[in-house]
């Protein structure tokens, strides 16, 4: 007489199997997810910057040793800013540091460089 079916032992090998590739599948998406916010993060800070940067140069002021605080409003909510402007050796250059931040926590951050002349 031939048993068919399987045994306990082969359906718990079967499910810690299952268990394990599920795992790994949850993980990765999780990383996706995370990967996918970040370069978001990067893209929308970058162009930001660029507007930032170019309302500050078209300004036509020339901007003060000392740092400056604030956000992008309603339509970018979460994105705020820190501007830094320092003097450089060079007469009429000064060093502007824009550093962006995204979070209640600021956990995601980039910073930006430009050296402005006076006109």
């Amino acid at each position: 007489m031939s048993k068919k079916g399987f045994t306990l032992i082969e359906v718990l090998v079967a499910l810690v199997i299952l268990g394990i590739s599920f795992t790994w599948l949850i993980i990765g998406t999780n990383q996706s997810i995370d990967m996918a916010m970040r370069s978001k993060f990067i893209t929308t800070s970058t162009l930001l910057a660029q507007k930032r940067i170019a309302d500050v140069v078209s300004s036509g002021q020339d901007k003060a040793a000392g740092s400056e605080e604030g956000d992008f409003g309603e339509d970018y909510p979460g994105y705020k800013f820190t501007e830094k402007v320092e003097s450089t050796p060079l007469e009429g250059c000064t060093k502007y540091t824009l550093t962006l931040t995204w979070g209640e926590h600021s956990n995601l951050e980039t910073e930006f460089t430009a050296f402005l002349s006076s006109k």
